[in-house]
């Protein structure tokens, strides 16, 4: 179990580096680049298996930025979504204070908001904006906090009004942490309840192995739809999907 923690010190110290020194000399794709491989191999360390139960080459290969949108279960899924497509992430405002994982986020251009503000979310809505304006693709997790990852709470409309604003796809995806053993829904990633991220981070890197299970539904249109119904849209979307991944 310590050679996994000095593995994670070591992958926490690499992405300073890269952030800090590496990317002011990195080209926009070189940057996205290092953030997947840096995602991947954390992942890798933390003992988490990555399994894509659809194909997730139409989101690597877009030509446009898109919005990924997904049930949310841990902080390990914007891990595992940076792994797929890296992304400009929102995120709640009490991440910024996390140990290392913080200061790593904000390095990242992660959009923090406080769900609990009007004017936060208004200004989440303006830097996704200019985040896809520029080319990048955002992501999100529209519930608004973590649950066991059985079902899927309604999803918050104000992140959709980016993809309306820029004409942008949203895509789906449904995430589901099973035992690899047994197939049994997996509680060991679950960041619920009064756990801390530290608590959470020991839970995780001292599991036995845990299988994460990832599916891609059709891309959604924001055309003719207002925030509130592709909100509606994609939250039916993520829900079939989870039962899939459940059956």
């Amino acid at each position: 179990m310590l050679i996994k923690y000095l593995r994670l010190i070591h992958a926490f110290a690499r992405a300073f580096w890269i952030l800090w020194i590496k990317f002011p000399r990195l080209s926009r794709e070189r940057k996205l680049d290092e953030i997947k491989n840096w995602s991947k191999n954390t992942l890798k360390i933390l003992g988490i298996e990555v399994i894509h139960e659809t194909s997730l080459t139409h989101i690597e290969t877009s030509p446009s930025p898109l919005m990924l949108v997904a049930n949310h279960v841990s902080w390990v899924d914007a891990l595992i979504i940076q792994s797929i497509q890296p992304s400009i992430f929102v995120a709640k405002s009490e991440v910024r204070s996390w140990p290392i994982v913080g200061s790593i986020a904000t390095g990242c251009g992660v959009v923090f908001v406080d769900r609990g503000s009007p004017s936060s979310a208004r200004r989440m809505v303006d830097d996704l904006s200019s985040a896809l304006h520029n080319g990048y693709c955002v992501a999100g997790f529209p519930e608004g906090t973590s649950s066991e990852g059985s079902t899927v709470s309604l999803f918050h409309a104000n992140l959709f009004e980016a993809a309306i604003n820029h004409h942008i796809q949203v895509q789906p995806l449904a995430i589901r942490y099973t035992n690899p053993n047994t197939g049994d829904l997996c509680l060991k990633a679950a960041f619920i309840g009064e756990i801390g991220f530290v608590q959470s981070l020991h839970q995780v890197i001292t599991s036995t192995g845990i299988l994460a299970k990832v599916h891609a539904g059709d891309l959604l249109s924001p055309q003719g739809h207002s925030r509130r119904t592709l909100a509606h849209l994609s939250h039916r979307s993520v829900s079939s999907q989870l039962e899939l991944l459940s059956a």
